[in-house]
């Protein structure tokens, strides 16, 4: 992968502007940060159970990759372990099927630290999903916000 970009940047265009425009300027691959209104990727057309198959070959014959999805669930939120749970799940199993080996997670909501975070309560979720990842060749990522722009409170985490 050379140079990618998000969808997050072109919430009004479609499937096929989005990525006829990765073609056609250049780009090796997308991130799926949401389709169109539905930030939810795995719940967006194009990457539906039934039109999967049919995204997939045509990624192929454009040779454009989806290199990450980014879910939207934030790890710091105990009152949503279920909830996240199901998303990162979901998540999981799309980057599976499409071959794409990262999922963005937010460890804290705000781009700058905003209130405190239990770093526990975002460990806990990442020991559920950890080994589901594994299990799918997915590596998850945890974004440098909120309070984990302190890189060295984020390797803590990770660590």
């Amino acid at each position: 992968m050379k140079i990618a970009f998000s969808t997050l940047g072109c919430p009004d265009f479609s499937w096929s502007d989005i990525y006829s425009m990765g073609k056609d300027l250049g780009f090796n691959g997308i991130e799926i940060r949401g389709l169109g209104n539905e930030i939810f990727a795995v719940k967006a057309p194009p990457f539906t159970e039934s039109q999967l198959p049919q995204t997939v070959e045509k990624l192929s014959k454009l040779r454009l990759e989806i290199p990450c999805l980014s879910s939207g669930c934030c790890l710091k939120f105990a009152d949503k372990e279920e909830e996240n749970f199901q998303e990162i799940s979901q998540y999981i199993t799309l980057a599976s099927k499409l071959g794409t080996p990262y999922i963005r997670l937010l460890g804290d909501l705000e781009p700058h630290p905003i209130d405190e975070v239990d770093d526990e309560v975002a460990l806990k979720m990442l020991r559920r999903v950890i080994p589901m990842a594994e299990a799918k060749g997915v590596t998850l990522l945890v974004e440098t916000n909120g309070v984990y722009t302190d890189t060295e409170r984020l390797r803590n985490l990770l660590d």
